[in-house]
């Protein structure tokens, strides 16, 4: 055992996808995990649809403004005809004043043609309606926009969780085989009378220790794999791996962050929630315009024309003889709301009230933005310390193990000073891990925090 271990652990942190599988396994860079849940995410391929919904619903409001025309045809039997009452005098000038005759108008058997159109020459609530659907569109882009970062987020996130954990277990096999050989040394020497039995069996606790800690992390990389499949939209069957290539200057894994810089680039405007509820303050604004535009008097143009046959006989029968006619109309249809019960004025009020709480929703989000990127900024900051100290409290206990196993090996140390620093370096390594998938889940929320979460796609 000696110094060279981190480096052990970062080569096997770039190699170990090509060593572990040797079937056929698809490897997925964080890039391509973004890329496969924007295309089979169940969340994002909804608010897509969602999306696509929203533009029909404008062409369907916008639909209304354009001339409605409809046609209808009917075949009638008139099995008992209209009757008309008429006095019977008009028939008979000896009948009484209280006589009557009823007479039977028209044909037994009619058809008719009939076409209609309807055209909206003045109507308020129809051309807000058309403003509120298509800022209506907005919003369902930015939903989708949103959810979308916040998949990207979810999956980068549980990327790196995927790529410590599979780190770890790196890390406890390497000490894992390191302890091994010491074993094997130390029962060989037992066999010849120069070690203790008490020896031996610490070792096989220190490496039962390391097997069980290693079922642990080998069961967490399982679960969490399965879990990225699902959130990226991978068939529980497909045989998946990540692929993380960890850069060879550390440095880099931080995007030369400069935080004074990100800080003063933050613009809350441009946050996608921000831009959504902004959108949904303006579709109240109009939906209040909707309203109060039902005062207004509506008018419009109509034409009607028809044309009908009647006969004694079925129009098909060879003595049939129809009599055709026909009658078109056109005009002005005007339409005032008088009065209805002051429904439009409460919907007005509740309108507003929704404005209020929209605006309430604003200042908040505004608020709620700038502390968040301000503390996800100086929650960078503090772990990409932290790791910065790990690291050099690895090397350290490397060097305390490596001068602890030689003294072990010329007989100065004993064997618990040996496991105490082997337990040291193990610990020292797994919290450098664990700082730098801070450093990363920080990384992440930053981005997501000043709206940039995008980036990772490109």
């Amino acid at each position: 055992m000696n110094i060279k271990y981190l480096k052990s652990v970062f080569i096997f942190f770039n190699l170990f996808p090509a060593m572990l599988f040797a079937q056929e396994v698809q490897r997925y860079s964080l890039k391509q995990c973004i890329q496969q849940a924007m295309a089979e995410n169940v969340s994002v391929l909804k608010a897509q649809l969602d999306e696509d919904e929203g533009k029909q619903k404008t062409k369907e409001v916008k639909a209304t403004a354009f001339p409605q025309i409809n046609a209808t045809g009917e075949l009638i039997d008139n099995v008992l005809r209209q009757a008309f009452v008429f006095p019977a005098a008009l028939g008979n000038p000896n009948a009484g004043p209280d006589d009557y005759i009823v007479l039977r108008g028209g044909l037994q058997y009619a058809t008719s043609i009939n076409v209609q159109a309807n055209q909206q020459l003045f109507n308020q609530s129809l051309f807000t309606g058309i403003k509120a659907a298509k800022v209506g569109e907005d919003y369902y882009t930015f939903n989708r926009e949103r959810i979308e970062e916040e998949t990207i987020h979810q999956v980068a996130s549980l990327f790196y969780r995927v790529a410590t954990l599979k780190t770890q277990q790196i890390v406890l096999e390497t000490n894992l085989v390191e302890l091994q050989k010491s074993l094997a040394i130390t029962t060989d020497r037992f066999n010849n009378g120069l070690a203790r039995k008490l020896d031996v069996d610490r070792l096989r606790i220190a490496i039962t220790n390391i097997e069980t800690q290693l079922a642990t992390i080998r069961d967490s990389y399982s679960v969490s794999v399965s879990q990225l499949k699902l959130l990226i939209g991978l068939n529980r069957d497909f045989s998946f791996d990540i692929d993380f290539q960890l850069p060879a200057n550390l440095d880099s894994v931080f995007l030369n962050y400069t935080p004074t810089i990100l800080a003063t680039e933050f613009v809350w405007e441009d946050k996608i929630e921000y831009k959504q509820l902004n959108t949904q303050l303006s579709l109240y604004k109009l939906e209040k315009q909707n309203y109060s535009a039902g005062y207004y008097p509506t008018l419009s143009a109509f034409a009607n024309y028809t044309y009908q046959g009647q006969s004694n006989s079925f129009f098909l029968a060879s003595d049939a003889n129809p009599l055709w006619f026909d009658v078109a109309s056109i005009g002005l249809r005007l339409n005032i709301s008088v009065f209805d019960g002051f429904r439009k004025s409460a919907q007005m009020q509740q309108s507003r009230i929704r404005q209020m709480k929209t605006e309430k929703d604003l200042a908040f989000v505004k608020q709620q933005s700038s502390t968040t990127s301000e503390n996800a900024v100086r929650s960078l900051e503090v772990n990409y310390k932290n790791f910065q100290a790990q690291r050099q409290n690895v090397m350290l206990a490397n060097s305390v193990y490596d001068a602890t196993e030689q003294n072990y090996n010329e007989g100065i140390s004993p064997l618990t000073d040996l496991l105490q620093a082997e337990t040291a370096r193990i610990q020292a390594q797994s919290q450098l891990i664990e700082a730098l998938l801070k450093v990363k889940q920080s990384e992440i929320d930053l981005l997501r925090a000043n709206g940039n979460i995008k980036s990772l796609i490109n």
